[in-house]
């Protein structure tokens, strides 16, 4: 394009052929966004298939040790998962490409759309005339470390340069989301992946850490809500999204038939009717705090997406985690390291960590080798990932060593864990006595519990049975307040502890501690402190936020759950069910800033060319 034409032909007519510039564009997804199974060819996760998924994951009948052992094998190993290639979502008859450029090893369901956006973009014109631009996906075992995924996306960024070698294919252009910026951040910074990237658009990344992880791994995956006082409003303005976002809430929560207007009083999750990937995470991943923790805990990728040393949350405050004693006094950590102050930690209520959790069933596949402390693994994952965020931070440099052609967007105005605060409570008379029954039955056999129906205990005259509905009485008697899910614990977290902060025994004076659900502002899973928390170069717009614009929730906003109300003054509108973490690149603003984005930093090269030929 840019070279001269050296001669033409006077006496016939001359036809010009442009050969364009090729600047490959690699989209690299968030945790859970890519496909896997085992090195010997099992299928392990495909959030395409919901079926399979349920069936693997999700039903009454899998246990947090069997999805452990699914997922992480009889111990964490980095080349246990594979990412999968072949996919049935890709194949278009006029694009054979797809498979080689990646697009099989990605959730088509999460992602399809953006692929399929950025492939057939009518780019500026300016732009289009220099440069073409194929699309590729880069899936990685997200399980495993991101500096481990960095290194083999800096080794698949120089296989797309040579695909295309002899194209005038010198650098390329990465598209992240989530975990995928983390990814991409250790490709260029600490696998010299720079000098082969043109620019970066980070999507909604976690880029301190997010307290989301800290809060799944005490309380299992959260329930999607919205701000209450809005919901009468959005019925109204959103009828159709309002009924998909309150059917996914029971399929999540495996809602009785009988709730549902069925016959039958038996907790199963319903079939996923396209309420999306986000919507059956949490019946797949983690009910509950156990189930997550034996996941997550056990896999460095995972534990790489905690609150790091350079988190702060959304007030601007390095102490995230807020502990409020009965007299309502507070004490807040981290002082000056999450490591040794809340992840090491394993007594004290707020510890990250049950280390009965990380090994549920000893009975299980997942039996970690004779002689062998699951906590010791965990303490090694756990170092792995604290070793990863304080190399990529010295790299970095507060931002100034950041790619200088670096974007962002965030989401903001969902309820997000900025922070985790802990209320403390006498428990009253009645706690003791809750405690017994929960001990008692922790004691009985598995085979001698009805778990779809009752809960039997042990007493002077025989075997009792209590049904759920009578042990639900009880917790919320002791609480002072009615459970508004199945089990206290599943979407939250209460329990008792002495007055060293250590979780209760039988006959020791209590305390009951509950969690308190997210109200900070966020996409629901990264809060906006983290969102926006990179510093890209000062000399244009780089970082957007997406939120509401158009004032709908404001008025709820301000008078029922101020926090949740963004920092920053939106850049663009997208409605309260839009503009969630995971499904953020099918919204048009998502898109048009990724574009946008794309152009801006391809003008700019363009500049440069010419530049150097001037």
């Amino acid at each position: 394009m840019i070279e001269p034409i050296k001669s033409f032909d006077t006496d016939c007519q001359n036809r010009i052929v442009i050969e364009r510039h090729v600047m490959p564009i690699i989209f690299v997804p968030g945790i859970m966004g890519s496909r896997l199974q085992t090195a010997a060819g099992a299928m392990v996760w495909d959030p395409d298939d919901s079926g399979f998924m349920l069936k693997k994951f999700g039903l009454i009948t899998v246990s947090a040790a069997e999805k452990k052992a699914m997922v992480i094998g009889s111990e964490f190993k980095d080349e246990y998962l594979q990412v999968v290639s072949e996919s049935e979502h890709i194949s278009d008859k006029n694009d054979n490409t797809r498979k080689d450029r990646g697009w099989g090893g990605v959730s088509w369901s999460s992602y399809g759309k953006i692929l399929k956006e950025l492939q057939n973009r009518q780019w500026d014109q300016t732009v289009n005339l220099f440069f073409e631009f194929p699309v590729h996906a880069f899936g990685y075992n997200w399980t495993a470390s991101n500096d481990l995924a960095g290194k083999m996306l800096a080794e698949y960024i120089k296989q797309v340069k040579d695909r295309y070698k002899g194209r005038k294919c010198e650098k390329v252009i990465l598209v992240t989301h989530s975990m995928g910026g983390l990814v991409a951040r250790s490709s260029i910074n600490l696998h010299g992946a720079k000098e082969n990237v043109l620019g970066v658009v980070h999507g909604v990344q976690p880029a301190t850490g997010s307290p989301t992880a800290y809060w799944r791994m005490k309380a299992g995956f959260e329930r999607p809500h919205t701000i209450p006082d809005i919901e009468f409003m959005q019925w109204f303005k959103n009828p159709l999204k309002m009924l998909k976002h309150k059917w996914g809430r029971l399929v999540q929560q495996g809602k009785p038939l009988s709730e549902l207007g069925g016959l039958f009083n038996i907790p199963v999750p319903l079939p996923d009717i396209n309420i999306g990937k986000g919507n059956i995470t949490a019946w797949v991943l983690g009910t509950d705090g156990e189930e997550v923790t034996a996941l997550l805990g056990n896999m460095p990728g995972g534990l790489q997406l905690l609150p790091n040393k350079q988190y702060k949350n959304n007030d601007g405050w390095e102490r995230w985690l807020e502990l409020l004693d009965a007299e309502g006094e507070r004490v807040a950590y981290p002082v000056s390291d999450p490591y040794k102050e809340i992840y090491q930690e394993k007594e004290k209520y707020y510890r990250l960590i049950n280390p009965d959790w990380l090994n549920p069933e000893k009975k299980s596949k997942s039996v970690l080798k004779a002689g062998v402390d699951p906590w010791t693994f965990y303490i090694r994952y756990l170092t792995e990932a604290e070793t990863f965020h304080d190399k990529l931070a010295a790299v970095e440099n507060r931002g100034a060593n950041l790619h200088p052609e670096t974007y962002q967007f965030y989401s903001s105005g969902i309820a997000s864990p900025d922070r985790v605060v802990f209320e403390k409570s006498e428990a009253g008379f009645l706690a003791g006595a809750w405690h017994v029954v929960k001990e008692t039955i922790g004691q009985i056999p598995e085979t001698a519990k009805d778990t779809a129906l009752t809960l039997v205990m042990k007493s002077a005259l025989g075997p009792v049975s209590f049904t759920k509905e009578i042990i639900e009485t009880g917790a919320s008697l002791v609480s002072g307040t009615v459970l508004k899910d199945r089990l206290a614990n599943r979407g939250g977290y209460r329990g008792e502890v002495d007055d060293n902060d250590i979780p209760a025994h039988q006959g020791e004076k209590l305390q009951l501690v509950i969690m308190k659900l997210p109200d900070g502002a966020g996409d629901g899973t990264v809060p906006e402190s983290s969102g926006f928390a990179l510093k890209p170069k000062e000399d244009r717009k780089r970082t957007f936020c997406i939120a509401d614009k158009s004032g709908f929730e404001a008025n709820f906003v301000d008078e029922k759950a101020q926090r949740t109300k963004p920092k920053r003054d939106p850049d663009f509108d997208e409605g309260f069910f839009d503009r969630g973490h995971e499904p953020i690149y099918k919204t048009k603003s998502a898109q048009l800033i990724t574009f946008t984005a794309i152009e801006n930093i391809c003008r700019r090269e363009i500049q440069n060319i010419l530049n150097k030929k001037g």
